[in-house]
């Protein structure tokens, strides 16, 4: 433990001294080394250092008596003590009230006491609970070496510190302690440092940052005190309890990436689906917390302009932009997943994020979408780029994870290709598409195609008239000539000429209904084939 300003007031020498603030707090305020100090401060008063003065030169001027408190407050001083009686008469209350609300332990000395008697107890007490701290640091350290070399887990030992210390005892990693804290932390120490966040009742939180191994993000070793008078454990000690706690970590980590090695194979196995026996893949899954017999949709999501977004945000780096991306968009799925009680497997490949979420076969589409909502919707709250999806067949109770994988991957390239980015699509509602696609690969499909819509399209490029989109605006309207005439913004004589011309360039008629659906199939297998061309690919 530490020496704090109730262990200075308790010294039979201090009997006489009158503490006037932040009575709260004198438990946990530790006092590191004395100073006798006179203004200006300037920076000569260290962190955690008492005070003492006699504010000469303050007594008949409250307004610097103010300025030289709040400047030795600002120097982070464990607090003042100022003798009254001779150059001052009486501490003026605007100081007193002053070190209430900022909370800053004030002490009133008697004239008579003589600053190199407290000096010389100050540092006494220093040196005795310095002493205190060695030994208490080398007895810890033993034990928790035994503790390792045993190999104890890592929360048996935490149990065993907040037991030693009577202490509520976490580790915690950064993304874990709540934003508010975060910014005590750095408001009160540097971030490399222990801190002390003091709570109106008398309790205190000490922090101890643990710095990043490898990859992972900072974490933190946290001492809830559980008494009101409970004192702060020196630095001395909560280093070398760190030092050691690292070999856990450390440990803890190759574990974890030998798991999550196992866990990626896993997950590839069950998107390629070249797994062999049922039984073997099911407990295995088991192991990392699948259970892959449950029934199960897939949708596959892409982030739109993820580097673009990034790099907005002063994030350059690609690998930095999609570990921040994986790591809040993995916090979002596993909230999502626990609000609606619902298992969930998911991974990240390339720019894709792939979920496998568990569905009843009868309400599968309105689960999937309730998800996506939700998804969305924590998406706009973070501010992370609009994500396109697609959502798998429901293959549900079939262990067919490839299959609807697949399925979702195909849904969501066809749909953003047609419906564009941002869009949400299903396997089933691009069948048309699917259809198309495999028509234009079609070299019989093709060549009609050309024979059909070739004329019109070389037409259009040595005339400037569109009319590609004239028959196809026609057709949506399903042969209305005043509705296309609207739509097209044109005169009705000048539509109806577009429309002899068609009849002329294809050789079809308008009037006929197989000529209507063949130069509608033909219009869609030229969308499909050439849409993300500049310009229409003219046949020759």
């Amino acid at each position: 433990m530490q020496f704090t300003i109730r262990d200075l007031l308790s010294i039979p020498l201090f009997s006489t001294a009158k503490l006037l603030s932040a009575n709260n707090i004198i438990s946990s305020q530790v006092i590191e080394s004395v100073t006798v100090m006179e203004i200006p401060v300037e920076d000569f008063i260290k962190k955690n250092e008492l005070v003492l003065t006699t504010a000469i030169g303050c007594g008949n001027n409250p307004d610097l008596f103010l300025t030289y408190v709040k400047d030795v407050h600002s120097s982070n001083a464990a607090g003042m003590a100022i003798a009254v009686g001779g150059h001052v008469q009486y501490i003026p209350e605007e100081v007193i009230e002053y070190c209430k609300s900022v909370n800053f332990p004030l002490i009133e000395l008697p004239w008579e006491m003589r600053f190199s008697d407290i000096l010389k107890v100050i540092l006494e007490q220093l040196n005795s609970w310095e002493q205190q701290s060695i030994d208490k640091a080398d007895t810890l350290q033993r034990e928790l070496l035994k503790l390792y070399l045993d190999n104890y887990p890592l929360e048996e030992v935490l149990t065993f510190l907040s037991k030693e210390f009577q202490m509520e005892v976490e580790l915690k990693y950064k993304e874990q302690i709540e934003n508010d804290t975060i910014q005590q932390i750095s408001e009160t120490s540097y971030t490399d440092q222990p801190a002390i966040i003091r709570y109106d009742n008398g309790k205190f939180l000490q922090i101890v940052p643990i710095s990043p191994l490898l990859d992972q993000s900072s974490s933190f070793l946290i001492f809830k005190s559980r008494k009101l008078n409970a004192k702060p454990i020196s630095a001395l000690i909560l280093n070398n309890i760190v030092t050691i706690l690292t070999l856990w970590i450390q440990k803890e980590m190759a574990s974890m990436i030998s798991k999550n090695k196992e866990k990626k194979e896993y997950i590839k196995t069950l998107l390629n689906g070249s797994w062999t026996k049922k039984e073997d893949f099911i407990n295995q899954g088991e192991k990392f917390g699948f259970e892959v017999d449950l029934p199960y949709i897939c949708i596959v999501g892409s982030p739109e302009k993820l580097k673009e977004f990034y790099i907005v945000h002063k994030k350059e780096h690609i690998h930095e932009m999609e570990k921040d991306f994986k790591r809040t968009f993995s916090e979002i799925l596993e909230n999502v997943s626990k609000k609606l009680n619902k298992h969930l497997i998911y991974t990240f490949k390339r720019d894709l994020t792939i979920i496998f979420l568990e569905c009843k076969s009868s309400e599968a589409d309105r689960e999937v979408n309730h998800f996506l909502d939700m998804i969305d919707s924590y998406v706009k709250k973070n501010q992370l780029p609009t994500i396109s999806w697609g959502i798998g067949e429901n293959h549900t109770g079939n262990l067919m994870f490839h299959l609807g994988y697949k399925n979702a991957r195909t849904a969501l390239e066809i749909g953003r290709n047609h419906k564009g980015p941002g869009t949400r699509n299903t396997f089933a509602s691009t069948g048309i598409y699917r259809l198309l696609i495999s028509l234009s690969n079609n070299s019989m499909s093709t060549e009609l195609m050309h024979s059909t819509i070739g004329a019109i399209a070389a037409y259009d490029k040595n005339n400037g008239l569109d009319l590609i989109n004239t028959l196809s605006t026609y057709i949506y309207h399903q042969g209305n000539v005043s509705q296309t005439a609207r739509a097209l913004s044109l005169h009705r004589q000048s539509l109806l000429y577009r429309l002899r011309k068609i009849e002329a360039l294809t050789n079809r008629s308008l009037n006929d209904p197989d000529d209507i659906f063949l130069l509608q199939l033909c219009l869609k297998l030229w969308s499909v084939r050439f849409e993300n061309n500049d310009s229409y690919a003219v046949a020759e």
